[in-house]
């Protein structure tokens, strides 16, 4: 499955990686106006003053001479953003100093990405402070516009540029200081406002200032995320100012292995909608047809309707535009404002996440179901809950039908699904907003059936110390984890698999080799697949204490990776667990003699998973069984020490050794 960077409206994670590349001024130097074209090209970038309505901050010098413990490479002495609406302009301005050589390497490279489709891009100064004087760093000729297309790998084209200045002989101890501002907004919100910025970053902070002018006839909405301060309010005729400014910040110290959803940092909110329904009267003007089909489409439809059932009609279209149509993303001018046709979609067999889901319910509309494309966040989730309503909310597009009386959820971006509707596997998204008449809340998308489900059984054949061991490995994939392995057999070679799996088992058995072709099941109606493959072990019993004894171990690989602990043990934040996930492992072993009979079981819940451990062993049989069942995406942090314990009870559990004397 590929995600798109839904880019009319991104998401707030993204929007805040844009603004640490803002910056800061202390001395506000006057550039005349100077236009630069690029071989020949019309201009990218211009370096010019500040307008007039930028009221630019600085830093604090006793601050800059007090280095702090150099444990940080930055040390921040002002992040500023300014925003003026009517004008559709923001002003940034960054100011940090360098404190170690990795800190040279990281800050002394400036970046400052911008979509020119939409952006007009003015640098104002770029200063290195030593010794008290600022250093003028910003040539012309040394920055660099780039068009990198990060999101190429995930088959998106959203034609956003970047300005690169590298900076030259910045030491330690610098301050570096830098200022731009970005003039136009993107046409995708219809003119409506929202934004956000943090009031607290992972390191310590002098001074962060964020200023924002608001025309008094229309309304603002602000919304505080973990924090409290109130903004300085300035009214006047024409526009409102509004100033937050927060001195001496202390840095949020962050822990590993945090939900993808939860965001420790606070920050603060803006946004013109008031509601929901709002929101969705924007999204439903995107998302408006205006066009009747063409006749290639209509035939393919006239051809659909044929299909008995009204299920298999949508597993019918389903399957056509999750896989027939190819998932590619053209993110420039009016493709990164509204999904294109359906008809044009579907002749040119490619699009994105709002394409194929627009393509994907205008289908079913045409075969009389009722069908909507529903926006959610692929990232945040649940978390949009609690955000004030938003177009910048989401970053993905997936349907929702009604077929048979029944309600499905599905993702057209996905492939490989098989097996009735109810089997089809949909992250957990969570919350979404479908867009239809009368929707004026976030829709609850309920937990997907199709969850993720291997039970893999390991068959050995043990004999004498000194001779080949044999070994079958039989894994049978339901729900997601049958669509992963579907997926893994259709875009790989035999042979790379089997590569793969053999290196799998080497790490633990050096002398292993396969002995037959891997063999590949798929059972599409039931959604499950079964793969076989056979192993010989040339020395599976290894020599101990001079040779008088030998060993064999056999050890759960696969289930002890999802009983990793955090680095973090002592929590104050939530802790994340991989779900969906639920893996369970047989082995069976048959043994040269009888050994020694024995009989375990046991088990450890907890709030975040649930593990089982037996173990048997009568005359030549020996099975061990594990399974892990991930119950859910995170605990508390109040929680979070007790899974640790489990983690590290269930870990102790794992594994068992042969001694042969």
């Amino acid at each position: 499955m590929q995600w798109s960077v839904f880019q009319f409206a991104l998401g707030r994670v993204a929007r805040r990686l844009n603004r640490f590349r803002g910056g800061d001024v202390l001395a506000l130097v006057v550039v005349p106006m100077l236009m630069l074209g690029l071989r020949g090209k019309a201009a990218e970038f211009c370096i010019g003053p500040t307008d007039g309505w930028v009221k630019p901050q600085f830093f604090d010098r006793q601050a800059a001479a007090n280095l702090p413990d150099a444990s940080d490479d930055e040390h921040w002495l002002l992040w500023e953003r300014q925003i003026n609406v009517p004008q559709n302009a923001t002003f940034s301005h960054s100011i940090r100093q360098i404190l170690t050589s990795a800190g040279v390497q990281k800050d002394a490279t400036l970046k400052i990405d911008f979509n020119p489709s939409y952006q007009a891009l003015t640098l104002h100064w770029v200063h290195v402070w030593r010794g008290g004087e600022p250093l003028d760093r910003l040539d012309a000729k040394q920055v660099k516009i780039v068009q990198q297309e990060r999101d190429i790998d995930e088959y998106l084209l959203n034609g956003e540029k970047s300005a690169v200045l590298v900076l030259d002989d910045v030491r330690i101890g610098d301050i570096i200081d830098y200022a731009y501002s970005l003039t136009g907004t993107n046409p995708v919100l219809g003119g409506q406002f929202c934004d956000d910025f943090p009031v607290q970053l992972a390191q310590p902070a002098e001074r962060l200032f964020t200023r924002l002018l608001w025309p008094v006839q229309r309304h603002l909405y602000v919304k505080d995320h973990g924090c409290t301060g109130q903004p300085a309010v300035v009214p006047g005729k024409e526009l409102m100012e509004y100033k937050w400014d927060v001195r001496q910040a202390p840095g949020m110290p962050l822990e590993d292995s945090l939900p993808a959803w939860y965001d420790p940092q606070p920050w603060v909110q803006l946004s013109e909608f008031k509601t929901w329904a709002e929101v969705n009267q924007w999204a439903t003007a995107l998302f408006t047809v205006d066009a009747s089909c063409s006749p290639e489409l209509a035939s393919q439809i006239a051809a659909w309707k044929q299909i008995g059932g009204q299920e298999q009609q949508v597993l019918t279209v389903l399957q056509f535009v999750q896989e027939q149509v190819r998932y590619f993303g053209i993110e420039i001018g009016s493709s990164a404002t509204k999904p294109a046709n359906p008809s044009v979609v579907f002749a040119r067999r490619f699009g994105d996440c709002k394409d194929k889901s627009l393509l994907f319910v205008t289908i079913l509309r045409a075969l009389g179901m009722q069908a909507w494309p529903v926006l959610v966040n692929a990232t945040e989730t649940r978390a949009i809950a609690d955000w004030q309503p938003t177009a910048g909310a989401f970053d993905h597009c997936i349907a929702v039908v009604q077929c048979d009386g029944q309600v499905y959820w599905v993702d057209p971006t996905m492939n490989y699904q098989r097996g009735p509707l109810a089997a089809h596997y949909l992250p957990d998204y969570q919350r979404g907003l479908v867009i239809r008449p009368r929707t004026a809340a976030l829709a609850v998308i309920p937990h997907s059936t199709g969850l993720p489900l291997t039970t893999t059984t390991e068959y050995f054949g043990l004999h004498g110390k000194m001779e080949p061991a044999e070994l079958k490995v039989v894994s049978v994939a339901e729900g997601r984890d049958a669509e992963i392995l579907r997926e893994l057999f259709a875009t790989n070679k035999r042979s790379d698999i089997e590569k793969t799996d053999t290196h799998y088992y080497s790490r633990q058995y050096p002398g292993i080799t396969m002995t037959a072709p891997i063999e590949f099941e798929d059972d599409q109606q039931l959604n499950r697949v079964q793969t076989t493959e056979y192993f010989s072990i040339a020395n599976a019993w290894t020599q101990t204490d001079q040779g008088r004894k030998y060993r064999c171990e056999f050890y759960p690989a696969g289930i002890a990776a999802r009983l990793r602990k955090p680095v973090d043990v002592n929590r104050t934040l939530p802790l994340g667990i991989a779900f969906p996930e639920h893996q369970i492992l047989r082995t069976e072993v048959t043994l040269p003699e009888a050994w020694p009979a024995e009989t375990e079981e046991k088990a450890v819940s907890d709030p975040g998973f649930l593990f089982r451990e037996a173990r048997r062993c009568a005359g030549k049989s020996l099975v061990m069984a594990y399974e892990y069942q991930a119950l859910t995406d995170a605990v508390s942090a109040e929680q979070a020490s007790q899974t640790v314990d489990h983690i590290n009870e269930a870990s102790q559990l794992l594994g068992n050794a042969l001694i042969w004397k």
